[in-house]
């Protein structure tokens, strides 16, 4: 015999796990609750029947004895044998009565209509009635059977009138073993039509734990069916929770989704960051071995040092550029707070014309305007696409910075009049590590300055494209929600 299975339970201790199945337990209970419904309606109609029965025979008993009580005189004269039969048999009638009489001088007269008349006088064991009255209803049981008696006083003698209680007996026993018969074949239907019921209604329960139990063998594409109008499907339990484990299940799956193309894009930033590394560290570390072995004159080394510092510059900027996307990978949240674009627009166009005075840059944007955003990552991103736009358009190209609301967001755009994009570099000019000029040759950079642009505005909320401007050159345009002055709005 296999042993049973436990589990824990809190705090240590052992729970014995269900040994029935909840469609068995289900039917089970309800037919224990049938059962002892059934039950207890019996016992109390029994009873109320019993009672009913009882409460009739002492009716019956207590108008004989009136009766009787009105002619006592007669019926206990002595010596008056047949006018004294005459007169109780008149009173009891074709009945079940039992009469006994015992006169003055002790002389016993007894006998019935119908029933037989036991063997033991019932006067020896009912009690004597009061003088001029009668005894209270009282049962008395001989070999024969119970009685229900009541004597009264008739003179110098007194009468006994009894009924039998065999009747009563009889037929709560005749209506007990109705209700058995019935209660038995209410239970058997019942337990027939619950089975039926609770299959129906458990089936989508069965379905959840097949496709769970497919699920766990790795269809991860298996669904619950669903066979009803999805209207009427809510109005259930089973349906309610039929609905919320697919859309559980469309979750995970678009989770488990989600963490592949993250793993996938990780590794191939990992591959793309170690290729874009491989090659100042390979300048550098061949810069540095010639200058070790001596290898390089005088007049070159000025050169050659330019040469080490421009390549650890552009690592550095390299790796500045990659902790954050991976911060922005990490935290895909930025903060959450009132920033005025329109001066950080200000300052980056300040602050690109400081470094290429030649170039015309034009600012269309109100004094101030505020958005919900991250300070720190806005004024990377508007630094980020004035670098775009130096580093792939000559210096002739003019460039415009606007700044505008639309439809509760602010819409920020950088144009220039540039070669402009191609359709390959226009699908993957967000793609990191994608470098392309005019015609789509690589051009110097990391090819990070858009991506950080992407993943900056996704983080905090907006949207971000690039489209050709009318008459040539490029706009990288992005939005993000607008604030009000006293708090975020989104």
């Amino acid at each position: 015999m296999p042993p049973r299975r436990t589990r824990r339970a809190p705090h240590g201790r052992t729970r014995r796990a269900p040994r029935w199945s909840l469609r068995g337990s289900l039917i089970a209970a309800t037919v224990a609750l049938t059962c002892a419904a059934l039950l207890i309606t019996g016992v109390v109609s029994a009873v109320a029947l019993r009672q009913q029965l009882m409460n009739r025979t002492d009716e019956q008993l207590t108008t004989a004895a009136a009766l009787v009580a009105s002619g006592s005189r007669q019926i206990a004269r002595v010596g008056e044998r047949d006018l004294r039969d005459q007169t109780v048999r008149a009173v009891i009638g074709p009945t079940e009565f039992l009469v006994e009489i015992r006169t003055g001088d002790g002389e016993l007269t007894r006998f019935a209509s119908t029933a037989p008349v036991p063997a033991t006088p019932l006067l020896d064991a009912a009690p004597a009635p009061p003088p001029g009255g009668r005894s209270p209803l009282t049962s008395v049981t001989t070999p024969e059977g119970g009685y229900r008696v009541v004597t009264v006083d008739a003179g110098p003698g007194v009468v006994l009138l009894g009924l039998p209680l065999a009747p009563v007996r009889e037929t709560v026993a005749r209506l007990l073993g109705i209700e058995v018969l019935v209660s038995v074949a209410v239970a058997v239907l019942l337990a027939f039509l619950a089975r039926m019921l609770i299959v129906a209604r458990m089936r989508p329960l069965d379905d959840i734990a097949r496709t769970a139990d497919a699920i766990a063998g790795g269809q991860l594409d298996r669904r619950v069916p669903i066979t009803d109008d999805p209207r009427r499907v809510r109005r259930t339990e089973a349906g309610r929770l039929t609905l919320a484990v697919n859309g559980m299940l469309d979750r995970i799956l678009a989770a488990l989704a989600v963490r592949e193309r993250s793993e996938q894009r990780m590794r191939s930033f990992v591959a793309d960051a170690s290729h874009e590394l491989r090659t100042p560290l390979t300048v550098i570390r061949g810069y540095t071995q010639l200058l070790r072995g001596g290898m390089v004159d005088e007049q070159r080394r000025p050169d050659v040092l330019r040469r080490l510092d421009d390549e650890a510059a552009r690592m550095s900027t390299m790796v500045s550029d990659l902790l954050f996307l991976a911060r922005l990978d990490a935290e895909p949240q930025l903060q959450d707070e009132p920033v005025d674009i329109a001066v950080l627009a200000r300052d980056a166009v300040a602050d690109a014309l400081a470094v290429e005075p030649q170039r015309v840059i034009a600012l269309d944007s109100p004094p101030h305007l505020l958005v919900a955003g991250d300070a720190d990552a806005l004024r990377r991103v508007l630094a980020n696409l004035l670098a775009n736009v130096r580093a792939h358009t000559p210096v002739e190209a003019n460039a415009e910075v606007s700044v505008h609301t639309d439809a509760g967001r602010v819409r920020v755009a950088v144009s220039d009049t540039g070669p402009g994009l191609t359709p390959e570099a226009a699908e993957r000019v967000f793609d990191r590590f994608y470098r392309a000029g005019a015609a789509g040759g690589a051009t110097e950079g990391s090819g990070l300055g858009l991506a950080i642009v992407a993943d900056a505005v996704r983080a905090l909320g907006g949207e971000v494209g690039a489209d050709t401007t009318p008459g040539g050159g490029t706009t990288i345009w992005f939005t993000v929600p607008a604030a009000l002055r006293t708090g975020v709005s989104r």
